[in-house]
């Protein structure tokens, strides 16, 4: 992506269009987000899958649009209707019952043969 990205770059600018200016603020800016933002995150969600599984760690994205609702309400003083509310309280309940199932002891795990050791972490696998 970031190759490609420099290639849009440089056609925007053989197309007309203004090239981008990177003076000292802009590239540490664009650092900061990518090691921050998305580094920790990364670093955040595979430490997740290994120590509570996949499913567990997928159930954090679901969780994303709860997190702006909240930011634009509490943040940008968005108005709050009922529907949003619904939404917020399935996307609540279905984290929930994957968490509920994936945290219950003696759950089976799929393709788990007969007379094996159970070794999966709530991930399904």
């Amino acid at each position: 992506m970031l190759v490609a990205s420099g290639f849009l770059a440089a056609g925007l600018g053989v197309a007309g269009a203004p090239s981008p200016r990177l003076g000292a603020v802009v590239t540490v800016s664009i650092a900061i987000l990518g090691l921050f933002g998305t580094g920790i995150a990364y670093i955040l969600n595979y430490s997740i899958i290994t120590s509570d599984g996949a499913t567990i760690a997928s159930t954090v994205t679901y969780l994303l649009p709860v997190v702006a609702i909240i930011l634009g309400i509490s943040v940008l003083g968005e108005r709050i209707s009922p529907q949003v509310l619904a939404g917020i309280a399935l996307i609540l309940s279905g984290v929930a019952l994957v968490r509920k199932r994936a945290a219950r002891p003696g759950a089976p795990c799929r393709g788990q043969e007969a007379g094996s050791v159970p070794t999966c972490r709530g991930d399904g696998a």
